[in-house]
């Protein structure tokens, strides 16, 4: 089993709403779930806590094998996320590692 994370700072526009942001990033990734072969688990949140260090979302996902995480990159149901999501990010990290 392979757990990715990942957690990234959002880059809203004037007037832009945080929690509105985070809203569609939480339903693009809730989206993928049952859509995508070997995503077993996505939970999405947002930081509530103000710090210099902090990011603004976390993201965590469970997946079959090291080849279904691959395979979730170039899935069409997750490039459709990536549109969605990606105009909000200003910057992120990651990591997976396997259970």
């Amino acid at each position: 089993m392979i757990k990715h994370i990942a957690m990234w700072k959002l880059r809203l526009a004037d007037g832009q709403d945080k929690d509105a942001a985070f809203a569609v990033i939480r339903a693009a990734l809730a989206g993928q779930v049952g859509r995508i072969p070997g995503l077993l688990e996505s939970e999405a949140g947002l930081n509530f806590k103000v710090s210099s260090k902090a990011m603004d979302v976390a993201v965590y996902t469970v997946f079959t094998d090291r080849a279904a995480l691959e395979a979730y990159h170039q899935h069409p149901v997750h490039l459709e996320t990536r549109a969605a999501v990606d105009g909000f990010l200003e910057q992120g990290c990651m990591v997976d590692y396997e259970v």
